[in-house]
């Protein structure tokens, strides 16, 4: 079992679904942890399931926000995991503010984050990934802009390690991606349920025809797999295959 009791992990995104598994994976490993999440009530279920995690509600796509959370955690491991629930709408009944939800708060956190990471900049050797999709791959024609704000953020997390290493900087920047839905998330939950009724069969039928499932354990695993190995600058994604790079 891997020790993370000397290294300080804040997961933003960390209230629900995979933030908050990743959340209880590094707890449970003994890591100083700062779980942060917009909303108190969610963090509060938190706090109580897992004595000893940190939390701090915080709009971490606000421009301040960086400040507020390294203010009281500097941390060696930042996942960035937190985002905003597509709109599960087909293309033609989406309006321009949904369409743009996910760019205005995923795409909008990692580029505060991120560039807070290398302005401040973080202590050397320390690990910034974001979480990303599948989605990323075949676009998702339900979810508005979803599949182009993860894309955005692979391509934002590139430019941060540029930066890192024409600054000099021991910083490692990379980015997971899940490559399916996880009905055990929310986001994967509505996907299942929009995605099924998109195609007119039902949620079973949909999630047999997608294939084997993937466990946001599974995702914690490859992600502490990441933290011990993984070279800068790199993009994976997870399947219940296992890891891969994402070309």
């Amino acid at each position: 079992m891997v020790d993370l009791s000397h290294t300080p992990i804040t997961v933003i995104g960390a209230s629900r679904g995979l933030g908050r598994v990743l959340v209880e994976t590094f707890h449970r490993l003994g890591a100083p942890v700062l779980a942060v999440a917009r909303g108190q009530s969610g963090l509060d279920v938190l706090a109580r399931d897992m004595p000893g995690v940190a939390v701090l509600a915080c709009d971490a796509s606000a421009a301040g926000a960086p400040e507020r959370v390294f203010a009281v955690q500097t941390p060696r491991v930042l996942i960035l995991c937190g985002g905003a629930m597509p709109p599960c709408k087909p293309f033609p009944e989406v309006d321009w503010e949904a369409f743009s939800d996910n760019w205005n708060n995923d795409v909008r956190m990692s580029f505060h984050f991120l560039q807070a990471a290398l302005a401040r900049p973080l202590p050397p050797g320390t690990t910034v990934v974001t979480i990303t999709s599948g989605a990323v791959r075949q676009g998702s024609p339900i979810s508005g802009g979803y599949a182009g704000a993860k894309q955005m953020q692979i391509f934002m997390t590139g430019y941060a390690q540029r930066e890192a290493e024409r600054a000099g900087l021991d910083l490692r920047f990379l980015s997971l991606a899940p490559a399916r839905l996880m009905p055990q998330t929310d986001i994967g939950a509505a996907g299942v349920r929009g995605y099924a009724a998109y195609n007119g069969t039902s949620e079973a039928a949909f999630l047999e025809a997608m294939g084997p499932g993937l466990k946001p354990e599974q995702v914690a695993d490859a992600l502490l797999d990441l933290i011990g190995e993984a070279h800068p600058g790199r993009n994976f994604i997870v399947s219940p295959e296992g890891m891969a790079a994402l070309g």
